[in-house]
C-alpha cells in the first residue's frame, strides 16, 4: 500500500513546524525564567539590607511595609520561577512527542523508546513472534506517550479482543480524536511529566483504597489538637513574657512523647502516595485539560462527564492532595522538622489531612484514574491513525474469516510497504511458497498484526479489512531450551500441540500461523505429519496459513479441497548476481529457488 506522497509530506512538515513552534516558546520562557531569577536575587539581597537598617535605626512603619512587600515579592518570585520551569518542561515534552511522531512515521524504531519493561508480563511469546511487543514492534508505535495506567490499558486492548458494540464504540472515539492533535499532545506531555519523575499512578490507586481510619480515632485527634493549641499559646505567652520558658518546655516534651509513640503509624499513611516530588501537578493539569473538552462520540462524552462532578472538580482535588503532600515533605528536612514536630506535631496534622482527603475522595479517585487510562488508550490509537491516514477501520462480520484489500505490514514505512490482499476462510489452509527472503513470514505477520489492531478497535494497514471473531495462535519462532532440556524439534512439537489443542478446545474459531513446520526431521515423515496436522486443523474449522519451501506439500493429494496456494517470487538480474524482490502476492505454487544465488551474491560461493 503506497501512501500518497503529498499527504505524507504534509504530516511530516506539520510535525517539524510544531517542533519549531515549541522550541521558540522554550526560548521565550527561558528568557523570562532568567529575568525572574535576577529579580529573585535582587529581592533576596535587599531583604537582609532592610533588616540590618531596621536593626540599626529602628523599624519604622515604612520599613516594616518594605520588609513585608519584599517577603511577599520573594515568595511570589519563587512561585513564578516554579511555574516557568513547569511550562518549559511541558514545551520540551511537546518537542519530544513531535520528534517521536516523525520517527514513528519513518519507522525509525531506534529513535523511539523501548517498550516499557513493566508491561512485559502482559505479552506472551506469540506476541513477541509477531512483533506485537519488543524491539521494532507495534508496541513502540503506541507506548511511551501515556501514564502507566494508560499503557496498561493499551496492552489490554492489544491482547484482549473487543466484541461487537465495544469495538464500534472504540472506533468512534478514536476517529474523533484523530484530528485533535493539540489535545492529544498536551495530554501526553502531562503524562510524560509524571513519567519523568518516576511516579506510578497505580500506587495512588492502591493507596486510596487502603483504610486509615483506625490511625486517627476521635479521642486522639481531639487530644492532639488540644496539645497543639497549648503549644501555640505557650509560644505566644513566653514570647510576650506572660509565662516562663518552662511552660513551653512542658508542651514540647509532651509533643516529643506523642511523636515517639505514634510517628511510625502516622508515616504509614503516606506510603503509596507521592511524597518526594511535585509529580501530581501533571495529573492535575491532565484532569483540568480533559474536563474542559466537549466531545460528540458517546464514549468520549461519557468520559468527559465523569470528570465534571457536582462538587469539587478532579483537578482541584488533586491540587489539594499535592499541597498536603507538599506539607508532609517537610519531615524530610531534618533541621526544620525537629522544630515542627516539637512545637506543632507537624506529621500528625499532615497525615490527618491526608486521611481526610482520602476519605472524601475514596469513591471518586478510582473513577478519575479509570478515565485517565481509557482516554490515554484512545489517544494513542488516534495518534496511530493520524500518522497513517491511508489506513482504515476494520469491519467485524459474523462469519469467522478474514478478507482485506491492499493490506500491508504495519511496521514497514507506508512509503515503502507493499500491499497485498488477504482471504482466509474457515476449514481451509493457505499454503505460501516462495524462495528465501521473498516475504512469506512477513505476510503472515501482516495478517497477525492487522488482526490484533482490528480486534483492538484501531485502524489497520489496509484499504479495507473485514474479520470475524477469531483467536490467534502461531508457531513462528522456535528455539531449543537448555534450561528446560528441550531440543529444537521437541520445542516445535510442543508449539504445534498448543495450536492443535487450542483449535480443539477454543469456543471461538482459531486463526493459526505456521512457519516452516518440523524443520528438525526428514522430509518424508515431515510431509506426512504436516498433512495430518493441517487436516486436523481444517476438521475443526480453523483457518490459517503455512509457509513452506516444499512444493510437493503444496500439491499433496491428502490436502485436496482444503488448500489455497499463493506464492511470492523474485527476479534475477543477469550478469550482476543480484536478486530483486517485489513482494507481490501471486496465486499458485512457486517454482523458484534462490539459495545458491544468495550465497553467491554474498560472496560465500565463488560460482566457479
Amino acid at each position: 500500500m503506497q501512501e500518497e506522497p503529498t499527504a505524507r509530506a504534509a504530516l511530516l512538515e506539520s510535525f517539524a513546524a510544531r517542533i519549531a513552534t515549541h522550541q521558540r516558546r522554550i526560548t521565550q520562557l527561558t528568557a523570562r525564567l532568567r529575568k525572574t531569577e535576577y529579580a529573585r536575587l535582587l529581592v533576596f539581597l535587599a531583604l537582609p539590607t532592610l533588616t540590618w537598617n531596621g536593626y540599626q535605626n529602628g523599624y519604622t512603619p515604612w520599613l516594616l511595609a518594605a520588609l513585608g512587600a519584599g517577603l511577599a515579592a520573594f515568595v511570589g518570585l519563587i512561585c513564578r520561577h516554579a511555574r516557568l520551569r513547569e511550562r518549559i518542561a511541558h514545551q520540551r515534552h511537546r518537542v519530544t512527542l513531535n520528534r517521536w511522531g516523525i520517527a514513528r512515521m519513518e519507522r525509525h524504531f531506534e529513535e523511539l523508546p523501548e517498550c516499557p519493561a513493566t508491561l512485559r508480563p502482559l505479552f506472551d511469546k506469540q506476541d513477541w513472534d509477531i512483533n506485537l511487543f519488543g524491539p521494532a514492534s507495534l508496541g513502540q508505535l503506541l507506548f511511551n506517550q501515556s501514564t502507566g495506567l494508560g499503557e496498561q490499558r493499551i496492552a489490554r486492548w492489544l491482547t484482549e479482543p473487543a466484541q461487537g458494540d465495544e469495538m464500534i464504540s472504540r472506533q468512534a472515539a478514536i476517529a474523533e480524536l484523530v484530528s485533535k492533535v493539540d489535545l492529544r499532545q498536551a495530554l501526553s506531555a502531562h503524562a510524560l511529566q509524571l513519567n519523568s519523575r518516576a511516579y506510578d499512578l497505580n500506587r495512588l490507586a492502591s493507596w486510596i483504597v487502603r483504610a486509615d481510619e483506625h490511625v486517627f480515632p476521635p479521642w486522639l485527634v481531639a487530644l492532639v489538637l488540644v496539645v497543639t493549641a497549648a503549644s501555640v499559646c505557650s509560644v505566644i505567652a513566653v514570647a510576650g513574657g506572660l509565662l516562663p520558658a518552662q511552660a513551653l518546655l512542658g508542651c514540647i516534651g509532651m509533643n516529643i512523647v506523642f511523636y515517639g509513640l505514634k510517628a511510625k503509624t502516622w508515616h504509614r499513611v503516606f506510603e503509596g502516595a507521592d511524597d518526594t516530588a511535585d509529580a501530581l501537578n501533571g495529573l492535575s493539569d491532565w484532569l483540568a485539560l480533559a474536563s474542559r473538552q466537549a466531545f460528540s462520540s458517546p464514549r468520549l462524552n461519557m468520559l468527559a462527564r465523569r470528570l465534571k462532578p457536582a462538587g469539587v472538580t478532579p483537578a482541584v482535588a488533586i491540587r489539594r492532595l499535592d499541597r498536603i503532600l507538599g506539607y508532609a515533605r517537610l519531615r524530610h528536612n531534618p533541621t526544620i522538622s525537629v522544630f515542627a514536630q516539637a512545637l506543632l506535631l507537624w506529621d500528625f496534622h499532615s497525615a490527618h489531612a491526608l486521611a481526610r482527603w482520602k476519605r472524601a475522595y475514596r469513591e471518586q479517585l478510582p473513577d478519575w484514574l479509570e478515565v485517565v487510562a481509557e482516554l490515554e488508550a484512545i489517544s494513542a490509537f488516534a495518534g496511530l491513525a493520524h500518522e497513517n491516514p491511508q489506513w482504515c477501520f476494520a469491519q467485524l462480520v459474523d462469519e469467522p474469516r478474514i478478507s482485506a484489500q491492499a493490506a500491508s505490514h504495519p511496521l514497514i514505512s507506508p512509503a515503502h510497504a507493499v500491499a497485498n490482499p488477504i482471504d482466509l476462510a474457515p476449514g481451509q489452509v493457505t499454503i505460501i511458497t516462495g524462495s528465501n527472503m521473498s516475504g512469506k513470514t512477513t505476510y503472515m505477520r501482516t495478517v497477525a498484526l492487522n488482526l490484533r489492531l482490528a480486534q483492538a478497535g484501531s485502524v489497520v494497514a489496509a484499504r479495507s479489512f473485514s474479520f470475524g471473531r477469531l483467536r490467534l495462535v502461531s508457531s513462528i519462532s522456535v528455539s531449543d531450551s537448555l534450561e528446560h532440556g528441550l531440543s529444537y524439534f521437541m520445542s516445535e512439537i510442543m508449539q504445534i500441540r498448543t495450536v492443535i489443542d487450542t483449535a480443539r478446545q477454543s469456543p471461538v474459531p482459531v486463526l493459526y500461523l505456521l512457519d516452516e513446520l518440523l524443520k528438525g526431521t526428514n522430509e518424508k515423515e515431515r510431509n506426512l505429519a504436516i498433512i495430518e496436522i493441517l487436516r486436523t486443523l481444517c476438521a475443526h474449522q480453523a483457518l490459517g496459513m503455512l509457509t513452506t519451501h516444499n512444493i510437493d506439500l503444496a500439491k499433496a493429494p491428502g490436502l485436496k479441497g482444503l488448500v489455497r496456494n499463493i506464492y511470492f517470487e523474485e527476479s534475477f538480474v543477469a550478469g550482476q548476481e543480484t536478486l530483486r524482490f517485489n513482494y507481490q502476492l501471486r496465486q499458485g505454487i512457486s517454482r523458484n529457488t534462490n539459495a545458491i544465488r544468495l550465497l553467491r551474491s554474498m560472496g560465500v560461493l565463488s560460482g566457479e
